[in-house]
């Protein structure tokens, strides 16, 4: 009766990452972090080259910043008991992902999209913060002057 040889264990050796990439894992972990932060998550995944991944995480985080800050403000400051944890694990966890990319796929970043997507994002940012000032110093200065009369 032979039974069979009992299963080896595999066994993986890790090999150091070349040094550009160490250095490009950590600036997408803290582009990402750092940016998310101030409302421009996928900074970071910009510069790991994942542009459209990018954009779309900064415009998700913007709704989610949207939605957060309106159910805050109804709530009287309630949900952000919610939000906040979110609003602070939400970048690093992307961040994390970024990092964990680049490794992976061995890739160096490139400042380019960084500087378009955040250039970008920032002029946005101060549009959509201008605008909405407008429209409500507009509205307030319009409700004050109805109800003088």
């Amino acid at each position: 009766m032979g039974y069979p040889p009992p299963p080896q264990d595999r066994m993986y050796i890790s090999q150091p990452l070349p040094a550009d990439v160490q250095g490009a894992s950590t600036t997408a972990l803290l582009l990402e972090i750092i940016f998310g932060f101030f409302g421009l998550l996928g900074v970071g995944h910009a510069y790991a080259g994942r542009i459209l991944l990018g954009v779309l995480l900064m415009v998700g985080w913007w709704v989610f910043i949207g939605i957060g800050g309106f159910i805050i403000s109804i709530s009287f400051g309630i949900a952000g008991c919610l939000f906040g944890p979110i609003f602070i694990a939400g970048p690093i966890i992307s961040g994390i992902q970024a990092r964990t990319y680049v490794q992976r796929e061995y890739r160096t970043g490139s400042w380019l999209p960084v500087i378009g997507l955040a250039g970008g994002g920032c002029v946005l940012m101060i549009a959509i913060l201008v605008i909405l000032v407008f429209v409500v110093g507009i509205s307030i200065f319009s409700i004050e002057s109805l109800s003088q009369f």
